[in-house]
């Protein structure tokens, strides 16, 4: 794509317009021999359509040249949005999978600990705030696990 200075013409906009004034001038031409006649019969036009025709021809593939060319370009803008959403959708999916792991990695570490304050209660000397003993710490405890009530 070209830069133009303001008030600058391109030269398909030059063609564009002399395009558009022409068929504005055939048409009006028709308008009025039409209305002419002579002996009864109307006047042949002086501008066939044999004449007309190769520039409108001109006029339609450059527009099918300019469409095909959008069409492309939509194309491949479409195509890599697509790949785009491919790449972050496989970003995506290995963040995921690290996620779980690491959730997992996390569980096993919660059920060591469990594991390892359970090893320790009975031996444990220290009295609670509420005045139980280590023993009745441990029983509540394991009742916690296996109602699954035990709060972190």
């Amino acid at each position: 794509m070209m830069l133009q200075h303001p008030g600058q013409v391109s030269a398909s906009e030059e063609e564009l317009r002399f395009a558009i004034q022409n068929k504005h001038l055939c048409h009006r031409m028709s308008s009025a021999l039409d209305s002419v006649t002579v002996s009864g019969r109307p006047l042949e036009m002086s501008v066939t359509k044999a004449e007309v025709a190769p520039e409108e021809d001109e006029r339609k593939k450059r527009r099918r040249e300019r469409n095909k060319i959008a069409a492309a370009k939509c194309r491949n803008k479409k195509k890599e949005k697509t790949e785009c959403l491919q790449k972050e959708s496989e970003k995506l999916e290995s963040v995921n999978a690290e996620l779980k792991a690491q959730i997992e990695e996390l569980k096993n570490e919660k059920q060591h600990l469990i594991y390892m304050l359970n090893l320790h209660r009975p031996t444990c000397i220290v009295r609670a705030q509420n005045g139980r003993t280590p023993e009745d710490e441990r029983n509540l405890f394991i009742q916690q696990i296996k109602e699954g009530t035990l709060q972190s």
